[in-house]
């Protein structure tokens, strides 16, 4: 793990997130943003949403990811962010355009704990 503090998630955890989006009078449909492992750059956890707020030309795309069963363990950070138009015209971000944003938006997916839970069995 790097210098900074990353959140850490297990399988199953749901990763909640805000996508502000600014832009010129147009109508978008969805948008969404993949999150590629550090060391193993074929391994991406991505998630996509429809914009559920607009405010102006301020649109909002509240995202979830939620952690996959088997989910390689290690450090994810944005790679892409991408937005769609109602007319299916498609913008992607990489590399300079999203740089900012990979600094400060990275989590750690963790493996599950091998020890079994303990367990209590009551009448209700």
């Amino acid at each position: 793990m790097s210098e900074h503090y990353h959140y850490q998630y297990l399988p199953g955890d749901e990763i909640k997130l805000n996508l502000e989006i600014r832009s010129p009078r147009m109508y978008l449909r969805e948008a969404g943003v993949v999150f590629r492992h550090e060391e193993r750059d074929k391994i991406e956890l991505s998630a996509s949403g429809g914009l559920t707020n607009r405010e102006g030309r301020t649109w909002v795309a509240e995202l979830t990811l939620e952690v996959p069963p088997g989910a390689v363990p290690g450090l994810y950070r944005v790679n892409r962010l991408w937005v769609e138009t109602h007319g299916e015209r498609v913008y992607d971000y990489e590399g300079d355009e999203v740089a900012e944003i990979a600094d400060r938006f990275a989590f750690e997916v963790l493996d599950e704990p091998d020890e079994k839970p303990d367990l209590s069995l009551s009448y209700r």
